[in-house]
């Protein structure tokens, strides 16, 4: 049972703007209290198998977690204060005159490190980082985080695929979702020397909201209900310090949109954890080389529903 993943549920992250009020772990709809939570920045939850520790052929069993998170949208809001003023009044010059040279120390230089899911060195990354550095002409971190975004919302239609792209591939099909806009947003930040990281969560849209996904063969099929799993890219631009940057909501051709109009900073979404910048491809490879092998079926559900006001 420990091998297939079913035991381990994704686990919210905590900071000042979003709190775990509530835990509840089932196993083929029994409450259990028999639970670990394994934290780091892709925390989870795992729940012990107890008498179901060997899934026999034609078998089935489910695990569900259920999580009460405050979230605090107003505390989020607060932080692109200055980001929403530019957007209203059309202007963004105030920005650019507040922004300061960013200043790497010992942390900071990880966020610019390139990775196998962040590979800067790539030669069409290179070939676009190279265009955007021309067409910013500057320093100036506002200008390069506009350039960078603005190149993204010209040039990339939305895109669902699984397994997601490496930010290369969004790059040749010019096209991609959630995952790959952010990664690819990341990975062109990163060697524009913008320290940045993908983050990812789940995301309200609505009650009447439902999507539902069917891969592998009819092995693996996720549904998600009144909203769902979404990812964001996330930049430090001081003095305002680390900003979420969404290329896939917002008003296309307004670079400002990206931060004042994501789900971040107008919704309750729920933070699940921040990306290592590994490339994912081969995870993707083995799951579905596994699914292929064991002939697991699974059926994922994911359900947000908001439980006071906004």
């Amino acid at each position: 049972m420990y091998s297939t993943d079913i035991l381990i549920q994704n686990y919210p992250l905590e900071d000042q703007f979003q709190k775990i009020v509530g835990v509840k772990a089932y196993i083929n709809g029994t409450p259990t209290s028999n639970y670990s939570i394994i934290g780091g920045m892709e925390p989870y939850l795992q729940i012990s198998p107890g008498a179901f520790n060997v899934l026999q052929p034609n078998a089935s069993i489910s695990t569900m977690a259920v999580y009460n998170v405050e979230v605090d949208v107003l505390g989020r809001f607060y932080q692109v204060m200055d980001f929403e003023n530019a957007y209203v009044s059309g202007n963004y010059t105030l920005l650019i005159r507040k922004a300061e040279n960013i200043v790497l120390n010992e942390t900071l230089a990880n966020y610019v490190k390139a990775t196998s899911g962040w590979n800067y060195t790539n030669p069409l990354i290179e070939l676009v980082i190279e265009f955007i550095r021309s067409k910013a002409n500057s320093s100036n971190p506002i200008v390069i985080l506009m350039n960078s975004i603005n190149y993204i919302d010209d040039n990339i239609i939305y895109s669902i695929r699984m397994p997601p792209r490496e930010p290369w591939e969004t790059l040749l099909w010019m096209e991609g979702d959630c995952d790959d806009q952010s990664n690819l947003l990341v990975t062109l930040l990163r060697g524009l020397g913008i320290p940045s990281y993908q983050e990812y969560g789940m995301i309200y849209v609505s009650d009447d909201f439902r999507l539902e996904e069917v891969e592998n063969n009819g092995l693996l099929n996720i549904t998600m209900v009144g909203g769902g799993g979404h990812a964001w890219a996330v930049a430090y631009i001081p003095p305002w310090g680390w900003i979420r940057v969404d290329t896939v909501f917002g008003v296309k051709g307004n670079w400002l949109s990206h931060i004042v109009s994501i789900p971040y900073y107008n919704q309750p979404t729920v933070v699940m954890g921040i990306s290592n910048g590994e490339a994912s491809q081969l995870y993707w490879v083995g799951f579905e080389k596994s699914i292929a092998t064991t002939r697991l079926k699974y059926v994922i559900l994911y359900q947000v529903k908001v439980l006071g006001n906004v």
